[in-house]
């Protein structure tokens, strides 16, 4: 492989379709999520109304949607909210980034999922206030993240020189609100493992694309990542995409 930097994906593009694909059939990501969302989702008191805070095309929103009496899906990208129209018949869309948005009713679930590395940090706390100044007074909110201890995570921080905590937003919002909230961190084991190099290369290129940033790195330093530290002694790729979800739900 050459200097050349690794693919900087669009969305919306095919590339990314099949780079998302190859990484859905490598990982238990996904699947435990739902599992963790749909536990959650269980021992709610009530169900009437669920806010999704950075929908995108509506996949994940469409699906929690199903177990609330009317979804409120925000996304400010207008490209996506026509997606969002179309595949959620019935949704109240608000095309507004967070801080502009004002949902027309509070939620029992209000939901950002993996949102908040497209937010300046300055203004992490600003945001996540806005987030649970939407919740019911017997609802949750929840920011799900990749973990800083993740794999994923590391591989950024080492070929990028940046990495992504919200622990620092977590000792933040817990000493200016702790007395009015329950606020915990639950780490979402998952990992991603596959025989050959290829389907793990573009799953690395994926997920550097999660966190953006100017300064990919080479496809050349990618490929010697994977192979220096993901690659087993059995000749196998294994490496950890663990997701943090952060509850924070009103104390009685």
């Amino acid at each position: 492989m050459s200097e050349e930097r690794i693919r900087v994906f669009d969305s919306q593009s095919e590339a990314y379709k099949r780079a998302f694909q190859v990484f859905l059939q490598h990982t238990d990501q996904k699947r435990n999520a739902r599992k963790r969302l749909e536990a959650l989702i269980a021992g709610l008191r009530f169900k009437h109304t669920f806010i999704d805070a950075g929908a995108g095309n509506g996949e994940l929103t469409g699906w929690v949607g199903r177990a609330f009496e009317r979804t409120i899906a925000i996304e400010p990208n207008r490209f996506l909210c026509e997606q969002l129209r179309r595949a959620l018949s019935g949704a109240e869309v608000i095309e507004q980034p967070i801080l502009g948005s004002s949902p027309s009713q509070r939620g029992d679930l209000v939901l950002s999922s993996h949102t908040f590395y497209y937010i300046p940090q300055l203004q992490w706390l600003e945001h996540l206030e806005r987030l649970t100044g939407w919740m019911s007074p017997s609802g949750v909110t929840v920011v799900i993240t990749q973990s800083r201890d993740t794999d994923c995570v590391g591989m950024f921080n080492s070929l990028v020189g940046r990495s992504f905590d919200l622990s620092g937003l977590v000792q933040e919002f817990r000493a200016k609100h702790g007395a009015g909230y329950h606020v915990s961190v639950l780490q979402d084991n998952a990992h991603v493992e596959t025989r050959d190099f290829d389907s793990a290369y573009i799953i690395a290129e994926f997920m550097m694309n999660t966190f953006p940033g100017d300064e990919l790195p080479s496809k050349a330093a990618l490929a010697r990542y994977l192979q220096d530290h993901f690659r087993t002694p059995a000749g196998e790729y294994r490496f950890s995409c663990h997701q943090d979800f952060v509850q924070i739900a009103p104390r009685a």
